[in-house]
């Protein structure tokens, strides 16, 4: 596991490094492949025997699909790329609510009902800091409904775990896992949808969603 870890953030370090400079171009999109397919080999691996694997493969190999085609987006600003990325990524969020819906229950029906007021809240930020969304508006808002009651199941999970008392890490792992890819999702909307001043400004915003996202799938992994 040791190695896999090392090898997991040296590719997370060298794909931060390529990132909005003079590299983007050339290096980006085959280091973010990389460093996606990785967390796929490390689900594998570990998880070879785990009756729940198909249930997380089918929705991290979403996250590698979506991970190329919004690499692409990054260097060629073709919004085709993300409009399919962000309805792929869709369905890898839908496959993680699944698994734990399946494997973590009760789930209570505030799990998908609070997504909603979230995504009002979406339309109030979009509106007060200027948001230039186009035509990926009303997707932005479907995916904003899923990744909301994805991380609410997840931390759900975890709170579920503490009321009972229970010791399992893979609960608690779950719980960092969702609120780290929230966190995640939420630098998007500056990322891809504001325009910051000064250049470092989005560097620091790309490096955040990079380790936030990878280390929740991380999580995600080890959790099965």
């Amino acid at each position: 596991m040791l190695l896999e870890l090392v090898i997991y953030g040296i590719l997370l370090i060298l794909l931060m490094a390529v990132c909005d400079n003079k590299y983007s171009r050339r290096c980006y999109v085959p280091l973010k492949a990389v460093c996606s397919a990785s967390f796929l080999v490390i689900l594998i691996l570990n998880n070879m025997f785990s009756e729940s694997l198909h249930k997380l493969l089918i929705a991290l190999i979403a996250c590698f699909v979506g991970d190329v085609l919004m690499a692409y987006y990054n260097v060629r600003k073709d919004k085709h790329y993300m409009t399919l990325g962000t309805f792929v990524f869709i369905f890898g969020h839908i496959f993680l609510l699944i698994y734990m819906c399946e494997d973590y229950k009760p789930t209570y029906p505030l799990v998908f009902i609070l997504p909603v007021f979230i995504c009002g809240l979406m339309y109030l930020l979009y509106k007060k800091i200027h948001l230039h969304m186009g035509r990926l508006f009303y997707p932005s808002f479907v995916y904003c409904y899923f990744v909301s009651a994805m991380s609410l199941k997840a931390i759900e999970v975890g709170a579920y775990a503490i009321a009972q008392g229970n010791s399992h890490p893979a609960p608690y792992m779950i719980m960092a896992a969702g609120i780290l890819f929230f966190l995640s999702d939420f630098s998007i909307l500056f990322l891809y949808f504001y325009h910051f001043h000064k250049r470092w400004e989005k560097r620091l915003t790309h490096h955040f969603n990079l380790v936030t996202y990878y280390v929740a799938i991380l999580l995600f992994v080890f959790s099965l």
